[in-house]
C-alpha cells in the first residue's frame, strides 16, 4: 500500500471514529447505558454505510442523473482525453440540475469513480473552463480525496441529525434531570460546529492539490481560474430552492461550496478563499 493509501485510510479511520463517539455520546444522553449500545450498534451500520455506499448516497443526495455518451459526446470526449492524461479510468458522467455552476467528483477509488456536473457549469462556462474544472475533479479521484470527502459529507449528514435526536430525546424521553437535558443542548450547539470544523480541515488543503493537479493536467491555469472565478461570483447569489441539511453537509465535495449565500456556513468556508486558490494556480510550474 503506497503512501497515498495510507494517509487516506488514517483520515477515513479518524472520521469514522469520530461518528462513533458522537453515537455513544448521544446514546448515553438520551438512553444512558442501554443508549449507549443501541448508539454503538448504529454507528456500525453508518461506518459501514459510509465507506461503502458513500458514493451512491451523495448522488441520491443531489439528485444526479448519469450522463448517456449520445447526450453529451463533448463531456465525455473531454472526460476519456483528460482521465488518460491522469493515468485513471475514465470515471462515470454524472449531471445534476442545479442552476448554478459547480461540480463534485465522488467514489471510493479511481476504480469507482464518478464525476458530477451541474446543468448550471455547462450553461455558464466555455469548453476551456469546463476542461479545467474536469481536469480538478479528476485530480480528487486520482488522490483518492473522493472517499474522504464522501465520508465527510455522510458523517456531516449524520451529525445533524444526531444534534436533533440527541435534545429531542431528552426533553420528551420522560426524564426530568436537568443536567441531562444541559447535556443534550450542549451536543445540539456542539454537534454543528464539529462537523463544519471537520469539513473545513479536512477540505481546503485538497482544493489546493487539486488545483495545482488540474493545471498540470490541462497546460491552461487560466481556465481554471476564469472558471473559479465564475463559479464564486455565482455561488454568493441565492439558490433557487433552499438546501436541506443533508445537502448542506456535503458542501466540501463541490469544487466551491454551491450554498455560501444560503446561511450561516459563509463564515465557515469548506474552501480556501478564492484569492489564494488564483494565486496557487498561478504559482503552479506547468
Amino acid at each position: 500500500m503506497n503512501t497515498r493509501n495510507i494517509a487516506a485510510n488514517f483520515k477515513i479511520f479518524t472520521l469514522l471514529s469520530v461518528l462513533t463517539g458522537l453515537f455513544i455520546a448521544v446514546g448515553f444522553v438520551v438512553g444512558g447505558r442501554a443508549g449507549m449500545i443501541i448508539g454503538l450498534a448504529f454507528a456500525g451500520l453508518m461506518n459501514f454505510a459510509s465507506y461503502w455506499y458513500s458514493d451512491k448516497i451523495v448522488l441520491k443526495m443531489y439528485r444526479a442523473e448519469e450522463a448517456s455518451q449520445e447526450e453529451y459526446p463533448q463531456l465525455h470526449e473531454m472526460l476519456e482525453r483528460l482521465s488518460e492524461k491522469a493515468e485513471i479510468p475514465k470515471p462515470r458522467l454524472y449531471i445534476n440540475d442545479m442552476s448554478t455552476p459547480n461540480a463534485f467528483a465522488t467514489g471510493r477509488n479511481p476504480e469507482k469513480g464518478v464525476v458530477c456536473v451541474t446543468e448550471g457549469l455547462m450553461q455558464s462556462l466555455n469548453q476551456e473552463e469546463i476542461e479545467g474544472v474536469i481536469a480538478h475533479e479528476l485530480a480528487h479521484i486520482k488522490n483518492r480525496d473522493t472517499l474522504i470527502n464522501s465520508v465527510v459529507a455522510t458523517v456531516a449528514g449524520a451529525v445533524g441529525i444526531i444534534a436533533e435526536l440527541a435534545f429531542w430525546g431528552a426533553m420528551f424521553g420522560g426524564r426530568e434531570d436537568q443536567g441531562e437535558l444541559a447535556s443534550a443542548l450542549v451536543l445540539m450547539v456542539l454537534t454543528p460546529i464539529i462537523a463544519t470544523l471537520i469539513r473545513m480541515a479536512v477540505s481546503r488543503s485538497m482544493e489546493f492539490r487539486a488545483d495545482s493537479e488540474a493545471v498540470r493536467l490541462t497546460g491552461k491555469p487560466e481556465g481554471l481560474s476564469s472558471a473559479l472565478r465564475t463559479i464564486n461570483r455565482e455561488a454568493s447569489k441565492p439558490l433557487d430552492r433552499h438546501a436541506s441539511r443533508s445537502q448542506e453537509a456535503g458542501a466540501n465535495l463541490f469544487i466551491e461550496n454551491p450554498f455560501a449565500s444560503d446561511n450561516i456556513t459563509k463564515y465557515f468556508s469548506t474552501h480556501p478563499p478564492l484569492d489564494e486558490r488564483i494565486q496557487n494556480i498561478e504559482s503552479t510550474t506547468l
